[in-house]
């Protein structure tokens, strides 16, 4: 109750913005060539790493026939590579809040999609209250587990992107929503995945976060989190193994622990504690050999390349308690690589990988294959395609810049 009495000036700052500038988006939209016929494209709002900047890239290089615009913040370290694909407007900026009003299609990685605010937009959309223009859903990663807060009708969008197609059944299954929303398109940034992939000397370690209640600052390095990665870091057999076959360990924490990554150490200069601002996901994933993680979706795109993965999970009673339930998916039963509990099974199983020429067993490779019945470059393409029927336009031909 008190973190929503905190953001109460934030709701009303939005409502009275829109009540000043939606008759201005009107106008603007029917009389400016920069606000008719907009397709507005975000992620955070302060990034473009994720499925939203690969389709505004794919707008831009080869449908630039359409009116793209990107949002984000201009002190972002993805700036400037946005700005060189085409027009951006700043985060949260009174551009932004009337392209938002008089866009036909918003889109982003996240709910509501392009919006200034994605938690204020998400609430109003829950009471009738939303912006004109189609909301269009490409997901931030493959749901595997329970989200009640994106079930229908507590999330309302006109198109739900789904990667893979045991996720597109739970969907479509349990989620609610109305015929035709959910699609099963691949996620964007898989296009990119097949393209670029080559595989390096390094060992990527990416857990997720643990919730909003997840003890944060002083108290984060009490937590179970904390200690078994900072343990893991300094693990002897671990730092033997990068030396002996003259590997590097790259630790990236998801972007919401970020901000504690200064609390962990390690005494090898073969582990690198990567800072969000230095690197790049997706180019991580492509050209690390072994993706090492708890709980974090990001094994999906792992999947996609058919690389291996090992799931840490040494606490799985916790995670639950702080964060998401579990849904269809079982990490034993379909996961795409062998489940510990243990850093001494964790060393055991790393070296079993690293002995192995990090070569995919065929077990889980049959897995992956069982996922992904669909496995090509064609993401962008075939979620272009859909939003242009959606508008009720024909979808032209490519064009270039």
């Amino acid at each position: 109750m008190l973190n929503k009495l905190k953001r109460l000036p934030v709701y009303l700052k939005n409502v009275f913005l829109l009540l000043v500038l939606w008759p201005v988006a009107a106008v603007l939209r029917r009389t400016s060539k920069n606000y008719r016929g907009l397709w507005l494209v975000m992620e955070r709002g302060f990034d473009a790493r994720d499925n939203a900047y690969w389709f505004f890239r794919y707008l831009r290089e080869r449908r630039s026939q359409i009116n793209a615009c990107y949002v984000i913040d201009r002190t972002s370290p993805d700036y400037g590579k946005v700005a060189a694909l085409g027009r951006t407007v700043a985060w949260r900026s009174v551009r932004h809040y009337l392209m938002y009003l008089a866009a036909d299609m918003l889109i982003s990685t996240h709910v509501q999609p392009a919006s200034p605010d994605l938690m204020v937009y998400y609430h109003l959309r829950q009471i009738g209250i939303r912006a004109r223009g189609k909301q269009i859903f490409l997901q931030h990663g493959i749901i595997k587990d329970e989200m009640k807060w994106m079930r229908y009708p507590a999330m309302k969008v006109d198109f739900f992107a789904s990667g893979a197609k045991p996720e597109y059944d739970y969907l479509v299954s349990e989620f609610g929503y109305p015929e035709g929303v959910i699609r099963y398109t691949g996620l964007c940034r898989f296009d990119n995945l097949i393209r670029g992939n080559a595989p390096s000397d390094e060992i990527l370690v990416m857990p997720t976060w643990r919730g909003s209640d997840y003890p944060q600052g002083d108290r984060f390095c009490e937590t179970a989190f904390y200690r078994t990665f900072q343990s893991m870091l300094e693990n002897s057999r671990l730092l033997e193994l990068l030396e002996k076959h003259d590997l590097k360990l790259v630790f990236y924490p998801h972007i919401e622990l970020q901000k504690e990554l200064d609390k962990f150490r390690s005494s090898s200069e073969r582990v690198i504690l990567a800072d969000w601002r230095e690197y790049d996901v997706q180019t991580l994933l492509m050209r690390c050999s072994l993706l090492i993680t708890d709980y974090s979706s990001v094994f999906f795109d792992f999947g996609f390349m058919e690389k291996p993965v090992i799931y840490y999970q040494f606490d799985l009673e916790e995670f639950r308690k702080f964060h998401y339930q579990e849904g269809y998916f079982s990490y034993e039963e379909h996961g795409f690589g062998p489940v510990v509990q243990t850093e001494e099974e964790l060393a055991d199983a790393v070296e079993a990988c690293v002995e192995n020429g990090f070569r995919l067993q065929s077990e889980y490779r049959n897995r992956m294959e069982a996922f992904y019945p669909v496995r090509d470059e064609m993401n962008c393409e075939r979620t272009y395609q859909i939003l242009c029927r959606m508008l009720n336009r024909t979808p032209e031909p490519e064009s270039c810049l």
